[in-house]
């Protein structure tokens, strides 16, 4: 993976990961109640589920990059087309509720810990879309392993931090949310569906 490529990649990672999602606002709940810190515990929870959703991507892309150069660009641009549709629906989707949380779970790390990744894991969205995402930035001339080797610990890092920093301002964020409940999907759809064009030039290029 070349620096430019690289630093797309950071760029269009930044936008999709300060857009709020489940595991975001779980985090805003958890830092309300039991406080930013051990709000770590959620962010944590919900990279290891990241992980290991991206891995089975990594997989699924090794095995059909190893058979098909063609199947992998039509991966490419149907990955685009899934993104438009997320926003599409992302910006039609009702208004964006804080989750109640879970009356029993208390602060105790593990708990923070297992609530996070949970969320993380049961969402199929995320799934989809890493396997949207992360075919826009592959050079499929150049070592598989070592490209992803440097996407996922971005990516993971990057979730991480827009966790943590919507939790550090929930008190702010809650309260925007409850007066404009569907702000937040009007900005997530936008930016899903521009970077989906982005990406849509990025490989008609490629």
């Amino acid at each position: 993976m070349s620096l430019e490529t690289w630093l797309a990649f950071v760029a269009a990672s930044l936008l999709l990961t300060l857009t709020p999602g489940p595991s975001i606002l779980l985090g805003m709940v958890h830092s309300l109640h039991f406080g930013a810190r051990r709000t770590l515990f959620t962010a944590l929870g919900d990279v290891s589920a990241n992980m290991i959703q991206m891995i089975l991507v990594a997989i699924g892309l090794g095995v059909v990059l190893a058979h098909s150069a063609l199947a992998f660009q039509i991966i490419k641009w149907t990955g685009v087309g899934v993104l438009l549709y997320m926003g599409w629906r992302a910006w039609h989707a009702p208004a964006l509720q804080k989750p109640e949380p879970d009356s029993h779970l208390g602060g105790k790390p593990t708990r923070l810990f297992t609530a996070g990744f949970l969320v993380a894991f049961s969402n199929p969205k995320a799934l989809v879309f890493f396997t949207a995402f992360f075919p826009q930035f592959i050079d499929p001339e150049r070592d598989l392993v070592i490209q992803l080797m440097l996407m996922c610990p971005t990516m993971t890092f990057l979730d991480f931090l827009f966790v943590m920093l919507y939790a550090a301002g929930a008190n702010g964020l809650a309260g925007h949310l409850k007066q404009h409940p569907k702000a937040l999907n009007r900005v997530s759809g936008s930016v899903l569906i521009s970077a989906a064009g982005l990406m849509g030039l990025m490989t008609q290029g490629s």
